[in-house]
């Protein structure tokens, strides 16, 4: 019991790093827990989800203050590559939020729609869905396997 405990915080956690910019693959640990067959797939998947909706939510408030890093001369990205990604959020609108569950595209998108100080609830409302439907493809999966 605790040990399952401790395995579903673990994905959790790594979830939340998986939906942010840290490179994570809590997908494929998930899958990978799923195949041991000794945790019920469905704890699995809820863990999973429940860290990218934390990590979404990280990521746009990073990106909700990253106009308070921009003039830093660390700070890797220029303000002018910042202000064009924003306006192509704005051109695109909320629409663009249903990009967060694709590799690499996703985080960024993310950020940029809290640098672009979009509606947390509306974000999150479409932005972690997106994020969660790979654990979604992952579970389908095994359950085609099993």
């Amino acid at each position: 019991m605790l040990q399952e405990l401790h395995i579903l915080l673990f994905l959790g956690g790594l979830s939340v790093l998986s939906a942010t910019l840290v490179p994570a693959q809590a997908s494929l640990v998930m899958f990978a827990l799923m195949a041991t067959g000794q945790y019920a797939a469905w704890k699995l998947l809820a863990a999973a989800c429940a860290g990218t909706v934390l990590g979404v939510g990280i990521n746009w408030v990073l990106g909700r203050y990253l106009d308070r890093l921009e003039n830093k001369t660390w700070f890797p990205v220029k303000k002018e590559y910042l202000q064009k990604a924003q306006d192509l959020f704005a051109r695109n609108g909320s629409i663009t939020l249903l990009l967060a569950g694709v590799p690499i595209i996703g985080d960024p998108v993310m950020l940029i729609a809290g640098a672009s100080k979009i509606n947390f609830w509306l974000f999150l409302s479409v932005a972690a869905p997106a994020k969660c439907v790979r654990f979604f493809l992952f579970w389908l999966i095994y359950l085609g396997l099993t």
